[in-house]
């Protein structure tokens, strides 16, 4: 993602000298989600300086990195080959064990064609994590009520040094209810979501509205289960107050 303002990108260091190209916190999260599962073959896409890479690969797995621009790979001893997500993916089908894509899907031409594609190159029960800016918290609500965009995509436009418009890198202001049903139709369910910070949970004009939220709706959907726990999921802590959004996804198999 690019950073904006009050965004503080993680720093290289000693040890990993690749500096991660995302908001604070977002690789430690994802990384202490990979260490409760055994060691696999691993995509890191977009791999960017290769800083999650090579903390992943410390973590034991084997990992194979891509991006669409792997001239800022940063790490010698590891290859990034190039990979453009809207295209078709040069690796065979059920090869990999999991699947990396940090601030991907909000730069893409074709969400769709990502989770099939995602789904196509893991295995039966692979996992797939990814990250994306959160556009439902309460924060980005009224900016949308207030401005007519969500937070992160800045009206879909941007400015170069000269103060003339250019166009924005984040093209695609996909929300949690649909990524989860492209994610739904393609084979895969959320089963974990978590985000990368919380800025604005100690906000008291944030928590009368969160309780302003959850006294809203709640009759129209108490009849349909499934609507009803995806409204409890909206109203959750990650949805409502964290910055990036954080999906673990399982591939379900043909049986499941």
């Amino acid at each position: 993602m690019n950073l904006s303002q009050g965004e503080t990108p993680a720093q290289r260091n000693d040890q990993f000298p690749a500096r991660p190209d995302t908001a604070s916190l977002v690789h430690e999260k994802v990384l202490s989600l990979l260490k409760l599962e055994k060691p696999g073959r691993l995509l890191d896409v977009p791999a960017g300086e290769g800083a999650f890479a090579e903390r992943a690969r410390a973590l034991g797995h084997e990992v194979i990195c891509g991006d669409l621009d792997p001239t800022r790979f940063r790490v010698e001893d590891l290859k990034c080959a190039r990979l453009d997500l809207n295209a078709s993916w040069p690796y065979p089908s059920g090869s990999l064990d999991y699947l990396v894509s940090i601030e991907a899907v909000e730069h893409l031409e074709n969400p769709w064609h990502y989770v099939k594609e995602a789904r196509r190159v893991l295995k039966d029960h692979g996992k797939l994590f990814l990250s994306t800016p959160n556009v439902l918290t309460i924060k980005s609500r009224l900016s949308y009520l207030i401005n007519g965009y969500p937070n992160y995509f800045h009206y879909m436009i941007d400015q170069d040094q000269s103060g003339m418009e250019r166009a924005i890198d984040h093209i695609n202001p996909i929300g949690f209810l649909e990524l989860r049903h492209v994610l739904a139709r393609n084979g895969f369910v959320v089963d974990l979501i978590e985000a990368n910070r919380y800025p604005k949970q100690a906000s008291l004009l944030f928590q009368l509205l969160r309780l302003f939220l959850k006294t809203r709706g709640r009759s129209k959907v108490r009849a349909n289960l499934a609507k009803a726990r995806v409204r409890q999921i909206l109203l959750s802590k990650p949805l409502l107050f964290g910055e990036v959004l954080i999906l673990r996804c399982s591939r379900l198999s043909e049986n499941d």
